[in-house]
């Protein structure tokens, strides 16, 4: 497909926003606020900036950052000359991002000031902006790297050039770059803003990190499409949320589910009244009924549950505005084909669940010099989420949970996110995590990880085991229950289950030793 003079509609999206809404706010931070006109003139700024550093179409250019305007300005640059834009979250480990950065070559990193420790790790030759940076050493600081004059022009290129490397969260090994062309991220947004109805008048406050796509490509360029402001701030927690949402009269906030049970807590602890706010979006994970009722008792309108992966960049399923159905994840997003199969790929009945099949429009070219992984991500045109769901009579999507996290004990399948539902509904946990062990007699077994909601006063391991039993058929209920007083979270910000899996593994291991030896 030849390239239009104009450019893909990602490359002509601020373009469009600053020439319809020049005066309005696009972002508001706190360093600031800035007009749309003022960001495109930025954005424009870098790009000749990429270009006067020797960045030209398919260079790959990585941002170490968080949710800063430097950031946006550095992806939509990128989008503007044909480079690929190659987000890298600030929790990594200086090892990881090191991988990351080698594993797509990149030709110029961008490196927020508190990351610079990573500069041991990669090629010397690399080059490195420094942002945030008051006095520069060995590296060119941002206001530096401005100066460097190149070409402004619009590098137009077609709708499947290569646009965004995002990287997953690793959490069954290596983290994998997921490549998205200009189409698919275009898809991606342009469904993220018809799904939650965005209009110019909104305030979003953005709740994910931008270096993952439920940040950048479901709340920041949605929001920025249709010409409302975006309030950029670093994953706030639950009080500094409420002084942003106070303070900008923000309409509607998006988090992660583990994000949200927080933002609930606190606001059912301190009664504040947040009469702006709209729309709120949890994701990433199950969001309990049990959370979901407790939202709807403080605001009077139900919270709206979305489901997407990397590898679609965005949502393939949403809770429908003004036809929400308690505990389903909603319909499929428009353009989203969806398809319900067993281990050997048949469909399955309507009700029963299956691995979820997609064709979507925002669906990622594959994975980064990685032929192998990119070949099994799709069959026969479908792409394979790992999902596990099952679709009722009207069509709405019912998670169950992830098919490499299904524990099988004795032959019987059973879904984490099934049993920490259930243990949502003991009065005294705040979050629980249910992971699989092996186990010498059943094959796997589940445990539990827990978080009081009190610390001084947690719930008994006898009243746990009463509660589940009664709930869940006698295989489903946990053989253990450990308490933490807080859960950890990864790189993206959900709970790191790799981390309490290997953990529970070696602990449910020590108690087995322990039993041998008293035998």
């Amino acid at each position: 497909m030849a390239a239009s003079t104009c450019g893909t509609p990602l490359q002509q999206l601020l373009s469009r926003s600053a020439s319809l809404f020049p005066e309005k706010i696009a972002i508001r931070s706190e360093s600031g606020d800035i007009t749309y006109a003022d960001l495109f003139s930025l954005v424009r700024r870098v790009a000749s900036a990429l270009r006067g550093s020797g960045i030209d179409r398919m260079d790959r250019v990585g941002w170490l950052l968080p949710n800063r305007l430097e950031a946006l300005a550095c992806t939509c640059a990128c989008y503007f000359l044909g480079a690929v834009s190659v987000p890298i979250n600030v929790r990594y480990s200086s090892e990881e991002v090191a991988y990351m950065v080698n594993k797509v070559q990149a030709k110029l990193l961008f490196v927020e000031a508190s990351k610079l420790d990573v500069l041991q790790y990669l090629p010397a030759q690399m080059q490195i902006v420094a942002v945030g940076l008051k006095t520069a050493v060995h590296h060119r600081r941002w206001e530096e790297f401005l100066q460097a004059d190149g070409p402004a022009s619009l590098q137009p290129v077609d709708s499947q050039h290569p646009a965004l490397i995002l990287f997953t969260s690793g959490s069954t090994g290596r983290p994998k770059g997921v490549l998205h062309s200009h189409a698919s991220c275009w898809a991606a947004i342009n469904t993220s803003a018809e799904m939650l109805q965005l209009d110019g008048d909104e305030v979003v406050l953005v709740g994910k990190a931008i270096t993952h796509a439920g940040g950048l490509q479901t709340q920041l360029l949605p929001t920025l499409l249709v010409g409302g402001s975006v309030v950029l701030a670093m994953v706030p927690p639950p009080a500094r949320a409420v002084e942003l949402i106070q303070r900008f009269d923000v309409t509607v906030y998006a988090m992660l589910a583990s994000s949200l049970l927080d933002f609930v807590g606190h606001l059912e602890t301190n009664r504040q009244k947040l009469p702006s706010l709209k729309k709120v979006v949890g994701s990433g994970d199950s969001v309990p009924l049990q959370v979901q009722t407790r939202f709807r008792n403080l605001f009077g309108f139900p919270v709206l549950e979305g489901c997407g992966i990397t590898e679609i960049g965005g949502y393939f399923s949403m809770q429908p505005i003004g036809k929400e159905r308690l505990g389903s994840i909603g319909l499929p997003t428009n353009g989203t084909e969806v398809r319900f199969v067993d281990e050997e790929s048949h469909d399955v009945p309507v009700g029963s669940p299956g691995e979820v099949l997609l064709k979507t429009p925002s669906a990622a070219i594959g994975y980064w010099d990685d032929p192998a992984a990119s070949s099994s991500l799709f069959e026969e045109g479908w792409l394979r989420t790992g999902d596990i769901a099952r679709e009722d009579e009207d069509g709405y999507i019912w998670f169950v949970g992830r098919r490499k996290l299904i524990i099988v004990r004795r032959g019987s399948n059973i879904a984490p996110a099934a049993v920490e539902r259930v243990l949502a509904t003991h009065p005294e946990v705040h979050s629980s995590v249910v992971v699989g062990v092996p186990d010498e007699l059943d094959g796997q077994v589940p445990v539990a990880w827990l978080v009081p909601k009190i610390a001084s006063c947690p719930p008994t391991v006898t009243s746990l085991k009463e509660h589940m039993s009664e709930r869940l058929a006698a295989f489903e209920v946990p053989v253990s229950y450990w308490l933490l007083n807080e859960m950890p979270l990864n790189s993206v910000g959900k709970f790191d289950r790799a981390k309490l899996q290997q953990t529970a593994k070696e602990k449910h291991e020590i108690l087995l030793q322990a039993n041998r030896a008293g035998a």
